[in-house]
């Protein structure tokens, strides 16, 4: 089972987190398992960047009316 994900890495440190998931899923020692698992932490980071983008379209849109 995936690790925990940090829900309060900004949206930087989000994508640098999914670039080295990526990274280390291209590495031929790494196991299906382990891909599965990274899969997984990096899915639940993608998640929360949409809910933070989400967040921030929604107060742009009470800033701008």
């Amino acid at each position: 089972m995936a690790k925990k994900v940090d829900n309060n890495m900004s949206i930087e440190e989000s994508f640098k987190a999914i670039d080295k998931i990526i990274t280390d899923m291209d590495n031929e020692k790494c196991t299906i398992e382990k891909s599965i698992e990274l899969y997984e932490k990096g899915i639940k980071i993608l998640n929360d960047v949409n809910k933070k983008v989400d967040k921030i379209e929604k107060d742009l849109k009470v800033l701008s009316k």
